[in-house]
């Protein structure tokens, strides 16, 4: 496991922790829920981008895979979704972190 397998692990694990236990009602304010998920896309992005950019690979693709997964779930807990919700989550996860080298092609970084 490498750095940025255990970064992504640490923070969507510690939000998915926080908002799945201690419930998503906590936070009422739709804004801060939105913000709050605008960043942890942003944070995979970044982590993906980083550590898939250049020659050398540090992050396999089942770890960019698993990712995906802990980032929709995260997500899905701010959210406060169902049983659905979360079955939905695990599937878009899986699709997002798969196909993350097919879009991070795209982004160029200055």
């Amino acid at each position: 496991m490498n750095l940025w397998s255990l970064a992504g692990a640490v923070v969507f694990g510690g939000v998915f922790a926080l908002f799945a236990f201690c419930g998503a009602d906590s936070i009422d304010s739709q804004t801060v829920r939105g913000t709050a998920a605008f960043f942890l896309f942003g944070f995979y992005c970044a982590i993906v981008i980083f550590a898939t950019s250049g020659k050398k690979r540090s992050l396999s693709l089942p770890a960019q895979t698993l990712l995906g997964v802990a980032l929709s779930c995260a997500v899905a807990a701010i959210f406060g979704a169902s049983g659905e919700g979360y079955a939905l989550a695990v599937v878009l996860g899986l699709i997002l972190g798969f196909t993350a080298d097919r879009w991070v092609a795209h982004v160029q970084l200055p």
